[in-house]
């Protein structure tokens, strides 16, 4: 990784932190999430912390702006997948710290992250490899979730892979979800 790249994403993740200062639920907000999300769906999404709601808010939003209802793809089921697609991080209630060091980790010194992820697990493991396990693994800890309350095969193939690294042939719903994820 060049000193370009680190600083790029250096600066996507801190001004994430701007969700620290602008995290309440507003009823526009509110009114959205009952419009998109059933009961169940929406118990998941109260379970993640404000900043990952605001952040979920924030992808849903952007993909609505970027397809409008113009397109051949569902911006029904794209609008529950951007607001469930970091639900995995529920599993962990990652305090403000943890998740600046899990980034600086795996944007300064991505082996050691992954190495320390890759040995923790959702439980019963050290704290610090349990939140970067977390952090690697949310996907996969989310799709289950949603697997668990019976969602669509399509649903929860976006969740599991909405940071896989790009190929060709993926679903074009994939890709426009990891642009507004990656935007927000």
């Amino acid at each position: 990784m060049n000193n370009k790249d680190i600083q790029t994403n250096l600066f996507r993740y801190i001004s994430k932190l701007r969700y620290l200062y602008d995290n309440k639920l507003s009823d526009k907000d509110i009114v959205f999430l009952r419009e998109n999300l059933n009961k169940q769906e929406q118990i998941l999404f109260y379970s993640m912390t404000a900043l990952d709601q605001r952040h979920s808010l924030a992808v849903a939003y952007a993909l609505q702006e970027m397809i409008g209802r113009k397109t051949k793809l569902n911006l029904d089921k794209l609008l529950k997948v951007a607001l469930l697609h970091d639900v995995g991080k529920a599993r962990a209630k990652l305090r403000v710290p943890d998740r600046i060091f899990q980034v600086l980790l795996f944007v300064l010194c991505k082996p050691l992250a992954n190495y320390l992820a890759n040995k923790g697990a959702l439980y019963q493991t050290g704290y610090w490899r349990r939140i970067l396990y977390i952090y690697k693994y949310h996907p996969q800890v989310g799709a289950n979730l949603l697997k668990d309350i019976g969602l669509s095969a399509g649903i929860i193939y976006l969740v599991e892979h909405h940071h896989d690294a790009f190929q060709p042939e993926e679903a074009k719903e994939l890709t426009v979800l990891r642009e507004a994820d990656r935007l927000n």
